[in-house]
């Protein structure tokens, strides 16, 4: 298996230190594991091989086959997996109290808002790759995802707690091309 890490991985685990809220950083590292421990259930459960994984500030993406972008049931139930974990760990969590079990349901929520580089448009992406109405759908795609920044643009107008929420939403649609 190859492994890479990206210098953005190392930088935003550096941020993530300098919080030094170590509830926080607990909580966001046992979030990570769950969801990362699902899709790596899932790979298992589907006979899959962990070919290579990269790390980066903006993830964490696991490579199972050659070809990670061909339609197939069981790369479907590895990529919504590491939110499904979430789900199921969310009611789990709750007795622990703390950070913990909220951040545990928003990683899962997050995941799956329909960006390429998050597991829920990567399962959009290959349901609409190679249909006869590809162009209408990613045109769609693409319209949620602007909807998505805009909606979020307003809510930093309103409060700006939500400003690293909107950056982020413009990462993602940047990285979505």
């Amino acid at each position: 298996m190859k492994l890479r890490i990206d210098f953005s991985f190392l930088l935003f685990n550096a941020l993530i230190f300098l919080l030094r809220d170590e509830e926080l950083i607990l909580s966001f590292y046992a979030v990570c594991l769950i969801h990362e421990g699902g899709h790596l259930v899932a790979i298992c459960l589907t006979g899959e091989r962990l070919r290579s994984l990269e790390l980066s500030g903006f993830g964490i993406k696991m490579i199972t086959s050659e070809n990670d972008t061909i339609f197939s049931p069981g790369r479907i139930l590895v990529l919504l997996a590491g939110a499904l974990a979430n789900f199921i760990a969310y009611p789990l969590l709750l007795c622990v109290g703390g950070l913990l079990p909220a951040l545990d349901l928003w990683a899962g929520i997050y995941n799956l808002l329909p960006y390429s580089s998050l597991d829920g448009g990567a399962v959009l992406e290959l349901l609409i790759s190679g249909t006869p109405h590809e162009g209408f759908f990613r045109l769609i795609l693409f319209t949620v995802r602007i909807v998505i920044s805009a909606v979020l643009l307003v809510l930093t107008f309103a409060d700006l707690r939500c400003l690293p929420a909107f950056i982020m939403s413009l990462i993602l649609l940047y990285r979505s091309f």
